[in-house]
Order: C-alpha cells, then structure tokens, then sequence
C-alpha cells in the first residue's frame, strides 16, 4: 500500500506541474529570470555582510515572504509564545522583511505534508524548505524538471546576496537539475558524525581508552550488552542504539569496512557501494550484533523522533550519529539532569565522543536540506529577491545569533569572558525563536564572529572529535552528479528505498544474503543499470 501511494503521489506531481510549465507563473515571469537588476545601496550589505540596522529594502524587492519548513517541537513562531514580538522585530531588523508568514508542518511527516504542499498550487509558499539530498527525491527532481522553481544562479551571479554566492561549486552542481540551480543548500559541518559510548559504563567494566578498530567497538558493545554496565541486576541494556527509520547510522558503519560512502570510485567508474565486498562484511557485521541482542529486536520498527533517546535514558551504551547528539544532547541532558555516574555517584555521567572508526567515518552529505523558491509563490523576479534576501542575511552574523541563540536580554546573556549562554529556567520547546534555525543555511559553513557559548566538557570533546572526524569523512562521488540522471530523476526515490529496505531486512535477520541480491535485481531491473550509466556519462564528461 505504502509503494502505491507513493507512485500515485509522483503521477499526481507529474501532471500538476506538466500544466505548470505550460501556464503563466507570473508577470515578470516572460523575462526568463534574466532580469537581475541590482539592489541599491540602502539594502545591500557592507563588505561585511552587515545589514544597515534599518531594516529598510530598496522598492523592487518583496519585503513580505512566506516560508515553509519542518515543526520539532510544534507551536513555533506562535504569538501565544512571551517575546515572540521581539524576534519578529530583531528579524525585520536584519532581513528587512517586514512580514514573514511561517508555515510549519510537523517533522515527523514532513516528506508527506511537502508533496501535498507542491500539489497545492493555489496555497503554495514562496520559499519551501526541503529535507536531506535532492537527488533522492523524485518528487522535488519532477516538479524541477516540469519548471516549477526559479533558477536561482543568474540572481546570485548579480553579487547582491554575498554568503549565498559563497555556495561551492560541487553543491551548486548537486542542486542543479536541467542546468537550473534550483536549490539554496542547509551546509553541515564535514566532520559532523561519528561514535560515541557512555563514558562511564565503560569505566565500570575495564575499558580504559577509546576504541579505535571494529573490534575494539565489539568488544565494548558486546560487553555493554551482556556484563551489566549500568549496576543494576538486571539484563536491561542494549550495546548499540539502532533504528530502522534512521539509516544514516549504517552508511557510517559501512565505511568503517572501506566500502564508501553511497557510491565509490573503482577502475575509473563510480559504483554504489552495495556492489562492493566491504558492504557485504559490514552487513554481516551488522547482522550479527542484532543476532546476539546487541541492538534490540525490533530496532527497524523505532521511530526516527526516538532516535537517541536509549542512550540519554540509559539504555544503550554507544551511538553511531551526529558527534552532537551524543555530546551536547545526551551528554548535556546527564548534567542537566544530574545523572550519577556509575562509577563514581558524585559526578555526572558522560560520553566517550571517538568520531571515526578504522580511520574512517562517513560525510553523508555536504548539505541536509535546502530552500527551493517556487513559481507558483514567488511570481515576481522581485519576490525572488525578497526570498533570496532573507535567506541570504539569515546567513550572517546576526542572522544567525538570532537563529541559534535568540535576543539578548530575554533567551540569551553574554558572560565576562564574552561567551553567551542561555537564560536559566527556558524550556528549549518554548524559545520564542524556536524554529528560526529551520531557515539558517549557515552559508559559509563558518563565519569569523559568530556568537560562542561557554565551552564545557562535551564542547570541547565534540569540537574536537568532529576536527578528527573532518580529516578522514568519506564523501560520496556521485552527489553532484546524480541530478543528472534522469532515471533517477524519475525513480530515484522508489529505487533507493529498494536498496535500503533490503538492507534493514537483511540485517533484521528477515531475508537472507540470496534475497538481498534478488532485491539488487530488481534495482537494476527498474532502473539501477541506468542510473549507473547516466551517473558515469556525467561522471566521465565532468572528468574530460
């Protein structure tokens, strides 16, 4: 039922926007997206990216946009929430919008309430935030094909939006369908993932230096698993958190085992990693701590909004994720709530953050998620340059204090030594800029001023894995050239789920290595063998 509806979803896509690209989009439309007249000077930016404090917008730009993006906690941007109006005014201040109509779908969901939003043509908002990589998402690739979004490039090449210009060559191409740059990307942090252990588990039961091999990391979650860590009696703990909902945690396992990163570069062709011998050992690895109860039985049915809870409730002993996750988020929720150490009750438990494993660990992109500006709307070449606009000072440095930390005085001080902090007694659900950050594409991915806080343990053990996690991150080689593939442009979606359900099945111990090829067939079969030729021809052209 799920693949029906799916493709019922991207026939409906297909027809909405082939009537798109035969209709008018707007009056300024007839130009092709060509005239990108300069703003003046009382709303560009100085040489450091600064906005005038005024808020002002010179005449042919919108200063009234409509944005939307996924919901974490639900309730953002609410005027129910106390000084939401002072991050309404901070936000005029730095982007000269003056008015700003959110539209949150939850995120849980969110690829779904995305597609019907596309279908919506009469209701559609000028910016939409889409999630992950676009070259998994047959629906966003269609509707590009079909005209759906601006071509975003000449208005950069006009130099009024200077962070937005700074988008790397290699993202530009990985957003850019039928030569248009449709997307403006969510930069991440290469050294962004990793694994972490419970620091203090690992104290109780012997293990006096991180590990640095996939045997050490078996050893360890094998002993968390079976030899009581936590003190209690009980066989209550699992040595690896894991979900099905969640894969990225597996594509970091699998280039511990050498096979890359979604696709690798072999005998001068790209080739998906699920072709290569290392894939299948790291499966086989994977497999067998489900077989031996390292990870919990039904880890495929765990929800993506669990994902990491087991360890922040002291369930399971090591994560395979984002170095934040296990340290200014689990770490910080042991201090927060003074969870005693196992080892030592006078302290606070705490979390070993390794990074990679092998030598290696994954960058599973150089982008999560990006912004497309729609036709249907932003109709105007001056709508476009609102939206372009506010993402772009979104981008600085005010922009992103106000994203990430809120308005002086009322969610964040700054201490003497000139770090902030947050105000004691706020509920991170209840910020008033909560969801703000939703629209930060922290492009350039750092900026020289940007507001710090207070460096505590797990800052300082986070930084520094993700430094040791930037120097060996395995990129994936097609990611810029995927976009040029039509097959995946018309399939992508349903082909990649094929590959990934196969794989969780495999490692659930629900088919065995025979089906998992038989899945690999059929890949091919619907279009895999395409995909591999289209990604090459490009691969080879980019090359010559």
């Amino acid at each position: 039922m799920k693949m029906k509806k799916i493709i019922a979803l991207l026939l409906a896509l297909v027809m909405v926007f082939a009537l798109a690209a035969c209709g008018g989009t707007g009056d300024d439309t007839s130009k092709g997206g060509n005239d990108t007249s300069k703003n003046d000077d009382t709303g560009k930016n100085d040489d450091t990216g600064k906005n005038d404090d005024t808020g002002n917008t010179p005449a042919d730009v919108t200063t009234d946009i409509s944005i939307m993006l996924p919901s974490m906690f639900g309730g953002e941007m609410s005027d129910d929430r106390a000084n939401v109006d002072k991050v309404k005014e901070k936000l005029y201040e730095i982007t000269g919008m003056t008015n700003v109509t959110w539209v949150f779908a939850a995120n849980d969901g969110y690829g779904d309430s995305f597609n019907m939003q596309l279908m919506d043509r009469a209701n559609m908002p000028m910016i939409m935030t889409a999630g992950g990589n676009i070259s998994g998402n047959t629906a966003v690739l269609q509707a590009a094909e079909a005209g759906a979004f601006w071509d975003l490039a000449p208005f950069l090449e006009s130099g009024d939006y200077p962070y937005l210009s700074q988008i790397e060559p290699a993202i530009a191409g990985a957003l850019t369908v039928k030569g248009a740059l449709v997307g403006i990307p969510k930069l991440r942090d290469p050294g962004r993932y990793g694994f972490s252990y419970r620091k203090d588990w690992a104290e109780k039961l012997g293990f006096t230096k991180d590990p640095e091999t996939v045997d050490e990391v078996y050893d360890m979650i094998y002993a968390f698993t079976h030899s009581d860590p936590d003190g209690n009696g009980r066989d209550d703990t699992y040595g690896m958190e894991a979900t099905g909902q969640y894969t990225g945690w597996m594509d970091i396992i699998q280039t511990w085992f050498g096979c890359g990163n979604g696709w690798v570069e072999k005998d001068g062709n790209l080739v998906p990693v699920h072709e290569t011998e290392e894939y299948k050992a790291a499966l086989d690895w994977m497999r067998k701590l489900h077989a031996e109860g390292i990870i919990r039985p039904d880890f495929a049915s765990v929800q993506s909004s669990d994902w990491g809870m087991a360890v922040r409730r002291g369930e399971a002993g090591t994560i395979v994720d984002t170095l934040d996750s296990a340290g200014r988020r689990a770490w910080r929720e042991f201090i927060n709530n003074e969870t005693p150490s196992v080892v030592n009750p006078d302290e606070y438990a705490s979390m070993g953050l390794v990074g990679p494993i092998n030598g290696k660990t994954a960058l599973l992109a150089t982008y999560n998620g990006y912004f497309l500006i729609t036709k249907d709307g932003a109709k105007t070449e001056a709508d476009v340059r609102g939206c372009l606009q506010f993402l772009d000072r979104m981008c600085s440095v005010e922009g992103r204090t106000l994203a990430d930390w809120g308005v002086e005085g009322i969610t964040y001080q700054i201490n003497e030594d000139g770090t902030a902090s947050m105000m004691e007694g706020l509920e991170t659900a209840s910020y008033p800029h909560q969801g703000i950050n939703q629209a930060e594409g922290y492009i350039p991915f750092r900026l020289e001023g940007t507001l710090k806080g207070a460096q505590a343990d797990p800052d300082i053990a986070c930084e520094a894995a993700e430094a040791r996690s930037a120097e060996v991150a395995v990129m994936n080689p097609a990611e810029e050239y995927l976009a040029a593939s039509p097959t995946n442009t018309a399939n992508g979606t349903i082909l990649a789920q094929t590959i990934s359900d196969a794989r969780t099945q495999y490692i659930a111990e629900v088919i065995t290595w025979e089906q998992f090829q038989a899945a690999v067939a059929t890949w091919e079969a619907q279009g895999g063998a395409a995909v591999k030729e289209e990604v090459n021809a490009a691969y080879h052209a980019a090359q010559n």
